[in-house]
């Protein structure tokens, strides 16, 4: 007979080998990679965008703070800066030009949050802008900001692959409005539109990462990138380090959390699950969604918890 560990083993534990690029770790090792970290995010940007991207600087899982300590804040797969050249700004002076470079945020998600997509962009934004207006610093001088988020599933139900949501004027959608904010949705698996063939080619290989999918030059590059990245002994260590640390998770939930008991032991659970969140660079967020969920309490409690154990 088996036991629960070797079953529980089997149902989450997945080698590193078998990783797509649309398993967060698998992701995250590539962009942190320095320059092959920079050539992937500008490979990945091209493509989506369907235009040249040369020259980017990439910030892996970047995070910013809310207002406040009881506000969310946020982690972002790969913030990208792509800096502008002189064929971008014609007639410009680049000695003298202060250049506003964009910004895109490249989020693959495989967690199902179809009915919250929406406001978690809007937040999403948000953020983001306070991080580039300081006080006394111009509205001009707000950077053009691209979320992408890559999905599994279908965000809004007519099968395309790609949805491009910009703010417009309702009442005559050919009033010009530029608020330089955008949102790109892409489905791996949509099949209307008229999407680029390496589109299609490179969200396949995202979602099926091996070399029978390698169709192109760009992604033959990648896949180089991930090859490197799962024989590294480094990665394969930190792997298996974040599995215990998510095994340690579960077994302070289920041992604590559902289990009737004394009030001061279970406050211990929780805050050993805290704790190990952060270790693993969840949002308060995402924080308050496991407590609610494994330990059966509100999302007020859970906010009550987050205030005592989170440092």
């Amino acid at each position: 007979m088996r036991n629960t560990k070797d079953v529980t083993q089997e149902k989450y534990f997945r080698p590193l080998e078998e990783l797509n690029l649309m398993d967060n770790f698998l992701f995250q090792t590539i962009v942190t990679q320095g320059e092959d970290g920079e050539e992937f995010c500008r490979i990945l940007l091209s493509t989506f965008l369907g235009k040249s991207i040369r020259n980017v600087r990439v910030v892996a899982q970047q995070s910013i703070l809310g207002f406040d300590t009881d506000r969310h804040g946020i982690r972002m797969d790969a913030y990208v800066e792509n800096i502008p050249d002189e064929e971008e700004l014609p007639g410009c002076d680049m000695a003298d030009a202060k250049i506003i470079p964009d910004i895109y945020d490249v989020e693959p998600n495989n967690d199902y949050e179809k009915d919250t997509l929406p406001k978690r962009m809007r937040y999403y934004h948000g953020l983001i802008d306070t991080k580039h207006l300081n006080a006394g610093v111009d509205y001009e001088q707000l950077p053009r900001v691209s979320i992408i988020v890559i999905l599994p599933y279908d965000p809004f139900g007519q099968k395309r692959m790609v949805y491009t949501i910009k703010n417009q004027c309702v009442e005559d959608p050919s009033v010009s409005y530029e608020d330089g904010a955008r949102k790109i949705f892409l489905y791996t698996k949509g099949t209307e539109g008229n999407p680029s063939q390496s589109l299609r080619d490179m969200l396949k290989y995202m979602e099926d990462t091996r070399l029978e999918n390698v169709t192109n030059e760009d992604i033959h590059r990648i896949h180089e990138f991930v090859e490197r990245a799962k024989h590294r002994k480094e990665v394969g260590i930190n792997y298996m380090k974040m599995w215990e640390e998510k095994r340690l998770i579960q077994r302070e939930a289920l041992a604590e959390g559902r289990a009737e008991g004394r009030a001061e032991g279970r406050a211990e659970s929780i805050g050993v699950v805290i704790e190990t969140c952060q270790d693993l660079h969840e949002t308060k967020e995402d924080t308050i969604a496991r407590l609610e969920k494994s330990f059966k309490i509100s999302k007020e409690e859970a906010l009550e918890y987050i205030e005592k154990y989170w440092k």
